[in-house]
Order: C-alpha cells, then structure tokens, then sequence
C-alpha cells in the first residue's frame, strides 16, 4: 500500500500506528516533504562514506572505539558495523580479547589514543541506581570521557540509565544518542523531564522529542521505531522507510556503529545520524526474510547500498 500526500507532510501522518494504516508515504511536490521544521526523508537524502580520493590511507577516516561490557556480543555487533561503514579503525574496547573477536577488529583494555568517536552503552551494563560499580566497563568508559571531552560519542542503551546522564551530555558538544521508546522514557526520567510510560511515549512521540531537544540542543537524538525521528533544536526528519525485520535483538547495535562510523569520519552529527539511519532502514528493504534476519546479515546489506 502506498500514500501520496497532496499536502505539506505533518505529524499526524508519521506516528508509528499510522504506518499499517498508510503504508509508504511520498509527496506529490518535492516541497511538500517539508513542512517548515519537520521534514519526511527520502532515499536521495542518503550520504553514504564513499571513497573518491585516492592520495588516503586507513588514519584518514577515523578511530571508533566501542565499549564493551556485560554481553560482549553488541560490541562486536556494534563495532563491526562501524568497520563496515567506512571506519578507518575500530577497536573493541575490554579487559581482556573477547571471544570470537572478528579478525579485521583490535582490542584494547582502554580506547586508544586516535579514538576520535566512541560508542557507548550497547550490552554495558547498568546497576539500576544508575551508579555503576568501580573498575566496570561503564564506570572506565566514564573517567576516560571525563578526560576527552572533544571525542564524537554515540550513547545507546544501558547508558541512557546512567544516574549522571543528564551533566554527561550538557558537558560534551558531539553527542548522538539512540533509545528506543524503553530507554526514552528511563532517559527522559533522568533528565528531569517526567514520568512516562512507553504507551504515552508513542502518543506524544513529537512533543517529548522536541522537550529533550529544547534542553540539549547540541545534541542529537534518534528515537527509534516504526517512523524513527531524528532530531537537532527544533528540526524533526522522519524517517519511514525501515521494515519490520529490524524488530529483533542486535539491530540498535547495528545503528550505533553505523552511526559512530560516520561521525569518525567528520560527518556532523546530524548528517551522521541521518544517514545511518537511512542506511539500516535501506538496508533493511534488501532482507528477503521478515523474520529470520541477523544483524550480520543487516550489516552485509549496508554493504551493498549505492548512492
């Protein structure tokens, strides 16, 4: 099923229930994909990482680091999408070389110096004080940020719970965070922002990104669903085009390395969070089976994406 809008896109069109309702929405004028600070995007808005320059060699795009914690598995979930979307180095981050660490990746009991984008929070593990112990992976990753104040992060998962959140993004200027609706409403909770439940989530989807926003406006955030929103101050880009095959563990991970991957590469963080969100939803389209799909599988297909 597909929807052809004769009008200016607007919200009420891109909440996450309307998507079995509308199907694949387009707009009958390019201009209508864009509604004064809410923009519906499109395909042709991708920027993938591709190489022109020859004269390069691998420090020319960039260090991720991903911080492993207590399921070792997102990291490297995490950190091999990264690899795969253009990062010139990646390195695991852990107290000892995890098991089945993929060859192409390093490892390293702390980030390395040319860090120049970490990632953060996926399998960390968090206390539910939100405190987390001395010498974890967590309260490590957090001293080293304290001392490295300009590294690009992406903050996904266990971190959102960190009791300390709130000063840990107004202290940083490059941070993309990435919750779903679970982790939304954890965060929201300990930015001071409100009680909510994930059914009030969805219904107020715009406004409660708009209030995160309007606190952290350096930020940006992806909250991920149906209709993911991608949000910077008071720009809102919707994006439609993901499929269900993404509703399996792994994913998230997935977008978080993509999304550290762009941002080693000097992709603004609103530009990185854009495209990698365009790339895992594009690349999601490419998956033949609805409910068998691994994140491995997801990352082959980034793979073949083309501009």
């Amino acid at each position: 099923m597909k929807t052809v809008l004769d009008q200016p896109i607007e919200e009420k069109y891109l909440a996450d229930d309307m998507k079995d309702k509308l199907g694949e929405i387009s707009c009958s004028k390019p201009e209508y994909y864009r509604n004064g600070d809410l923009i519906l995007l499109q395909e042709s808005d991708l920027r993938l990482p591709t190489r022109v320059v020859q004269n390069v060699n691998k420090g020319s795009f960039g260090h991720v680091s991903v911080v492993m914690g207590d399921k070792p598995g997102a990291g490297i979930i995490a950190a091999t999408a990264a690899f795969a979307f253009g990062a010139g180095l990646v390195t695991l981050v852990c107290p000892a070389r995890p098991v089945c660490c993929p060859y192409e990746l390093m490892d390293s009991p702390a980030p390395p110096a040319a860090t120049n984008a970490l990632a953060l929070g996926m399998g960390l593990g968090m206390p539910a004080s939100g405190v987390p112990a001395p010498g974890s992976p967590a309260a490590e990753a957090l001293a080293w940020l304290n001392e490295h104040p300009d590294v690009s992060c992406v903050f996904d998962a266990d971190i959102l719970k960190y009791k300390g959140i709130e000063s840990l993004i107004q202290s940083r200027e490059q941070v993309v965070l990435t919750p779903h609706p679970k982790e939304f409403a954890t965060l929201l909770s300990r930015c001071g922002l409100g009680e909510y439940t994930v059914a009030q989530i969805a219904g107020q989807r715009f406004d409660l990104v708009r209030r995160f926003c309007a606190k952290f406006p350096r930020a940006v955030l992806i909250l991920k669903g149906a209709n993911s929103l991608i949000a910077q101050g008071v720009k809102v880009s919707v994006n439609t085009l993901g499929s269900p095959c993404l509703a399996k563990g792994g994913s998230g991970d997935v977008l978080a390395g993509l999304v550290a991957a762009l941002l080693a590469q000097h992709y603004t963080l609103y530009d990185a969070a854009v495209s990698a969100s365009l790339a895992h939803a594009l690349a999601s389209q490419r998956v033949e089976c609805s409910y068998g799909m691994t994140p491995f599988e997801l990352i082959e297909h980034v793979k073949e994406l083309e501009i």
